[in-house]
């Protein structure tokens, strides 16, 4: 049996599958004072409900409990880590500050980078000097070492990121540096850039390392405190935890490297959308989640999220790449908005109205919900358009406030000079429109054209406005799952145990060295298959794949190349390597660059177990139905319309495969509603699937 949890910005979101496949759902509000307490109670309700449903209850015990996680992202987002220091070679203690001196905005003459994360009197140097060919010009100095470590020890320091020049391919020093902190400032959580991060460009490798020791106590101490909470509840499980690119890990490896997790609950959702899709029967498709706080989009080519080598997070300008810290991570590549449920919408200084990126969130949440939100969220304006119904909203064990919604919404019409449907349906079409353009955004970079793509919607609002999204978009079909309102959690229960790691060890084509080649992969195997083995899987069922970092000679960037089966000492071996490079290269960029050697920078190997089966009509054996499709009807607005129109309301558990319904209509599930305009028809493929074709 599992039980999965993805933790979110307003909601905490979980589904449980029993041994016999059927699949419970369940969502509570967050708490993001203490994560771990929605959490908690969250698996205390679900597991009441399955007792109540007189399923196998000998071995709670045997549960395997799997999470998504906010507690690495808020840390970083919101400046809660612990007090952090940095050690350096001597002379590079303004690393963090001076950056890669690139600017993000060229003629921005009052550019703003984020504050780093570690203040500049908490960043130490050491004197010692590797070069980038291994000699040691300068040996490290062990009694400045045992002196950084009386300070850190002295200012109440609770982590340290260490990270020395070259030390992605020469990490004895930092290893010394790292000894010698565990024995003369032991209660100091110590996180080494050649083990966090073991590749090439020391300001990245930096902030990378920077950011695990600001999360990694307080990664630490939630593991900890769930772990010992569900064992006083009889469950005495493992957890394994979402990483940022697809895989589960086990608790000890997501506490030892939590940067690895800072994307975590998008991650889910992007799994679970390739899934959908491929059950759904399309090959490619564009992921839309939005949730509470924000939207997430996503291309799924070829039925696997793309894979980024990098992320950057905390951004001074939220669309201007390089104005964040950057993330030597692998993570699936994804666009992220402020455009949520709970977005809040304002009088802007122009006098015109906006939306985002303040949201609600949780606390207090939007006006609708009654716990003291009094401004107009973007769920206070789909309940006053008909979208949402406060008697139903997740299954009606969740009433929803419409005369506080009202109210809201009445100020900033008055405020703004104009009616109150036309202020709610202009929050809903300006968040549409913000969609609408992160996704064109995101397909254009990818060189896809988004109009020949299904959606898949998901989220609690993500069916609610996929309809106006696709419109803008030019898109023909949509994708609304069952159980799309906690589709990320539903995620979690088929992710394959994974374990992505990397290092750099540059090595041009002409001094291809075989040996080397077979060193490096065989460490990075090894390491990869500790992590899978410790979560539980076989010997036998873990697999393995390797991708290289590539460029010609003289580049500063690289690409991504699946390396080729086979005897890297091969002639065969190579010439596959440099055919697949030049493949990627044209794919890329169109054209090919003559004249200049290729190179390898950098080696990646993914080890992961099986997947887990998930039948998502098994959520419709065990969700609640009113046993007639029609519910009822109520007054919806569409702008094609002309205004509110008397709309049927469906119960999406009660409708049969194979049926086809004509739009204007509202499906609703228990975590979320599917808004159906005009301009579409409808129906449930037969894993229960909503099917909706625009015309």
């Amino acid at each position: 049996m599992k039980l999965a949890f993805d933790t979110g910005g307003t909601f905490t979101d979980f589904a449980f599958s029993d041994d016999d496949g059927t699949i419970l759902l369940h969502k509570v509000l967050s708490t993001p004072d203490a994560p771990a307490r929605a959490v908690l109670q969250g698996i205390d309700e679900l597991l009441a409900k399955v007792r109540r449903g007189g399923s196998r209850r000998d071995g709670e015990g045997a549960l395997q409990i799997l999470g998504a996680t906010t507690v690495v992202t808020n840390a970083v987002l919101e400046r809660k880590g612990v007090d952090t220091a940095f050690i350096t070679t001597d002379g590079f203690q303004d690393m963090l500050r001076i950056r890669t001196e690139g600017r993000y905005d060229l003629y921005d003459l009052r550019i703003q980078y984020p504050d780093p994360l570690v203040p500049r009197d908490r960043c130490f140097g050491v004197k010692e000097r590797v070069t980038a060919d291994g000699d040691i010009v300068t040996p490290l100095d062990e009694e400045g070492v045992k002196r950084i470590a009386a300070q850190l020890v002295q200012q109440g320091i609770g982590s340290v990121a260490v990270c020395l020049l070259h030390a992605y391919k020469y990490p004895a020093h930092e290893e010394r540096i790292g000894e010698l902190l565990a024995e003369f400032a032991p209660g100091v959580s110590v996180s080494l850039s050649s083990s966090v991060c073991p590749e090439v460009r020391e300001y990245d490798r930096a902030s990378t390392t920077v950011a695990n020791a600001y999360t990694r106590p307080l990664m630490v101490q939630h593991v900890e405190h769930l772990e010992g909470e569900l064992g006083k509840r009889g469950v005495q499980s493992q957890l394994l935890w979402m990483t940022s690119s697809g895989g589960v890990v086990p608790s000890a490896s997501a506490g030892r490297t939590p940067v690895r997790l800072i994307e975590s609950g998008p991650a889910a959702g992007a799994v679970a959308a390739s899934e959908y899709a491929r059950t759904a029967g399309e090959r490619s498709v564009l992921s839309f989640d939005m949730g509470g706080t924000t939207a997430k989009l996503c291309l799924i080519p070829d039925g696997q999220p793309q894979i980024a080598n990098e992320l950057e997070v905390a951004r001074h300008e939220r669309f201007r790449k390089g104005s964040g810290f950057p993330l030597k991570i692998q993570s699936i590549h994804m666009i992220e908005i402020g455009a949520g449920g709970g977005s809040i919408a304002a009088k802007s200084k122009l006098g015109l109205l906006s939306v985002g990126p303040r949201s609600a969130a949780a606390v207090p949440g939007p006006a609708c919900y009654g716990r003291g939100g009094t401004d107009p969220t973007v769920t206070d304006a789909d309940l006053l358009l008909g979208y949402v119904d406060e008697r139903s909203f997740l299954g009606g064990d969740f009433p929803l406030d419409r005369p506080a919604a009202r109210r809201a919404m009445d100020r900033l019409a008055d405020t703004l000079g104009i009616s109150l449907e036309r202020c709610a349906f202009g929050i809903h079409d300006m968040v549409n429109e913000s969609m609408a353009e992160a996704a064109a955004m995101q397909a254009t970079d990818s060189g896809v054209d988004p109009r020949t793509l299904p959606m898949i919607a998901f989220g609690g609002a993500g069916p609610v406005h996929a309809y106006g999204v696709a419109r803008k978009l030019g898109l023909r079909k949509v994708i609304c799952p069952l159980g799309a309102g906690v589709t990320s959690a539903v995620g979690l229960l088929g992710a394959p145990v994974a374990a992505d790691l990397s290092a750099s060890l540059p090595m041009s084509i002409p001094a291809w060295d075989a040996k080397k080649v077979r060193q490096i992969l065989d460490k990075l195997a090894a390491q990869g298959r500790d992590v899978v083995l410790a979560s539980g899987v076989a010997a036998e069922d873990v697999r393995f794949s390797y991708t290289v970092d590539m460029r010609h000679v003289g580049q500063g960037h690289e690409i991504s190349v699946n390396l080729p089966e086979g005897d890297p000492a091969s002639a065969a071996f190579l010439d596959e390597l440099l055919v697949r490079f030049h493949d990627a290269y044209i794919k890329l960029y169109g054209r090919n660059v003559s004249g200049t050697d290729a190179e390898v920078i950098t080696w990646r190997i993914r080890a992961r177990g099986p997947k887990g089966e998930v039948t998502p009509s098994r959520m419709r054996a065990s969700a609640k139905s009113t046993g007639r499709a029609l519910k009822g009807r109520r007054p919806v607005y569409f702008q094609e319309a002309g205004g509110f129109v008397d709309t049927p309301v469906y119960d999406h558990y009660a409708m049969t495969p194979g049926e086809r319904f004509a739009g204007p209509a509202i499906v609703e599930q228990r975590e979320s509603t599917v808004v159906v305009g005009p301009k579409a028809h409808f129906g449930l493929d037969d894993q229960f699937n909503l099917i909706m074709h625009l015309d």
